[in-house]
């Protein structure tokens, strides 16, 4: 009977134990914020942006062999991935261009955009902590009409180590996607 006790104050010990942090990234931005960029130019909306259901989720994944993926219970994108892709997409394309017109989607303010850029991410994998792979499509839409159109195909190199150079590897691919498309934009 006096074990019962031990027992059960054990568990409950146990139990209040602290649970890992979870920390949250983006897919950042390069480079100084500078100044805003003037509102003129065409309005442009970036997306809405696809991607594959396998990473459609804030938990971040990374393949570890050719058929096995991890789910990093404690790393997580501060928001959607989609989200985060229009996000950091339309702050490059503002950036580069100089048109402070540019907004992501579903965020974007601009009921009647003078362009769209809707992006279908195919394949944005993480293999290992060694490389991130990101495969786009995209086209540039103006009244209804394709503008320009193209696939985005790079990988990049992780650099540093852990969770904080895979994300960091992830936006850099984000910000070459966008230089990618800023050369289309008249």
């Amino acid at each position: 009977m006096r074990a019962f006790p031990l027992i059960l104050s054990a568990c409950l010990l146990a139990a209040c134990g602290t649970t890992p942090a979870v920390r949250y990234y983006t897919l950042g931005s390069e480079g100084p914020a500078g100044a805003a960029a003037p509102a003129s130019g065409p309005s442009l909306v970036v997306g809405p942006v696809g991607v594959p259901a396998a990473i459609d989720r804030l938990l971040i994944v990374r393949q570890v062999d050719g058929v096995r993926a991890e789910v990093a219970e404690g790393h997580r994108w501060a928001a959607p991935l989609k989200t985060e892709i229009a996000r950091r997409v339309a702050v490059e394309l503002a950036r580069s261009t100089g048109n402070g017109r540019i907004v992501a989607w579903p965020q974007g303010s601009i009921v009647e955009p003078d362009m769209t850029l809707p992006i279908d991410v195919q394949r944005f994998e993480a293999e290992g902590f060694e490389r991130v792979t990101l495969e786009a499509v995209w086209t540039l839409r103006k009244a209804g009409k394709d503008l320009a159109s193209g696939r985005f195909a790079a990988t990049e190199s992780v650099t540093q180590p852990g969770w904080d150079g895979l994300a960091a590897a992830h936006g850099r691919l984000v910000t070459a996607l966008a230089r990618d498309v800023a050369r289309a934009i008249p």
